[in-house]
């Protein structure tokens, strides 16, 4: 990220871009050194300051080059006009919204990866349900495949599936039968379902659609078509699962969705023998953010607070907006006391963040607790929801010794004396 400033206007820019993962080269004069980038250096866009002498210039400069983003006192429709004939593509009043400047860079510098799309191939034949994997595999999926029908929540339950893939006619356990029972769990209700088959009786269809199918793949299956269709009914999926699994303001998990991730990594972390902590946090004082502010503002604080674990944190742990203003975060093969360093280090991060509100700047902590992994039950390990539950009574008990210890730190379930903070 390249930031054009006069000397000294917009130093503090830097830090904020530093802070929410950017590598940032500030050049004082708006000026690139003869008009060349230094070898080496790849940029997710750039930040023009009108106050430089000639910005436009120096717009058109890097405009071939990244995106570029212009920060502006002149919002009218003719600076607008002149802003875009010099190849800029966003524009960013004075004095800059922080959050509406991040969100741009974030997306110029492209979406945060997803994990490639998990699929479930149920299929009694064994050789035609590798076959099958393979065709997908090559097309960037993973893949899991069984071969006995009882075995198919099992494997549901391990790896979460974005699609199910079943033969209709299997011995023992028809391909009806077995979407039926997948559908009588609450979290499997939008699981997309296809079935391979060569039924040809379109009353069968229409009831194997009724009680839980979603589409057919007829049978003899055609390989070139089939990781198309497969992707494409599985990306839609994923997409519409978002849209009801995410919290609106910050992108992130809703409660109840990030509660059934809570259980189904418990249950893959005993299983595997993992490590697991669960992170709560709760932003301090932040009635006085609403009340001082406005809730415009404690909007952009919490939507600021997202942004800083979605940059700091891996793409595998799960970010939940807990509720108000209390998040979660769950890190995968990650013990307590290693979760309680990378948690401190964005609490350090975010409390030194400027939030701009017209006047003084506002800077907000955060306070946090964590939890690590309970001991597998005895027995029916498959229940993991009280479980889930005594984690997070343990990761709010923290939260709180930490807030009575005088807040902006982070404490260890059972380790009060061991509360970290910034003195």
């Amino acid at each position: 990220l390249y930031l054009f400033a006069e000397p000294g206007g917009t130093a503090g820019l830097s830090a904020v871009f530093a802070h929410l993962g950017y590598a940032v080269l500030r050049l004082a004069d708006g000026v690139l050194p003869g008009g060349a980038l230094p070898e080496g250096t790849r940029l997710a866009g750039a930040v023009v300051d009108d106050a430089v002498p000639d910005a436009l210039s120096a717009c058109r400069q890097l405009a071939g080059r990244c995106p570029v983003v212009l920060l502006t006192a002149g919002t009218g429709f003719a600076d607008r006009l002149a802003a875009a004939r010099a190849g800029v593509e966003a524009v960013v009043p004075k004095p800059a919204d922080l959050n509406e400047l991040a969100d741009w860079l974030d997306q110029f510098a492209g979406p945060r990866q997803e994990n490639p799309l998990s699929i479930l191939v149920v299929d009694d034949d064994s050789l035609l349900a590798e076959a099958y994997a393979l065709v997908l595999r090559q097309a960037g999926m993973q893949v899991t495949t069984v071969s006995d029908p009882e075995r198919a929540l099992g494997a549901m339950a391990a790896i979460n599936p974005d699609l199910v893939l079943m033969d209709m006619q299997m011995p023992g356990v028809e391909g009806i039968e077995l979407a039926r029972i997948i559908r009588q769990s609450r979290r499997s209700q939008s699981l997309p379902i296809l079935f391979l088959s060569a039924e040809q009786d379109e009353e069968r269809q229409i009831l194997a659609r009724r009680l839980g199918g979603d589409d057919f793949i007829p049978k003899p299956v055609d390989l070139g078509r089939l990781a198309t269709l497969v992707r494409l009914r599985a990306e839609r999926a994923r997409a519409l699962r978002a849209l009801m699994d995410t919290d609106s303001l910050t992108g992130l998990l809703n409660h109840g969705r990030f509660k059934e991730r809570l259980e189904l990594e418990l249950l893959r972390a005993w299983r595997e023998g993992h490590a697991l902590s669960l992170g709560i946090l709760d932003l301090d004082h932040f009635k006085s953010v609403n009340d001082t502010h406005g809730h415009l503002m404690g909007d952009r604080v919490i939507r600021g607070l997202a942004r800083s674990l979605q940059r700091r944190l891996r793409r595998t742990d799960l970010l939940g907006r807990y509720g108000g203003e209390e998040f979660a975060v769950l890190l995968l093969n990650t013990p307590p006391e290693t979760a309680r360093g990378i948690l401190d280090a964005i609490r350090e991060r975010f409390a030194a963040t400027a939030f701009e509100t017209g006047g003084a700047a506002l800077r907000v902590s955060f306070s946090a607790g964590i939890a690590g992994l309970p001991p597998a039950p005895e027995g029916r390990v498959a229940e993991a929801g009280g479980a889930a539950e005594a984690m997070i009574s343990a990761a709010d008990a923290a939260l709180y010794a930490a807030k009575r210890a005088g807040r902006n730190r982070v404490a260890l379930a059972g380790a009060p004396e061991e509360i970290r903070h910034a003195d």
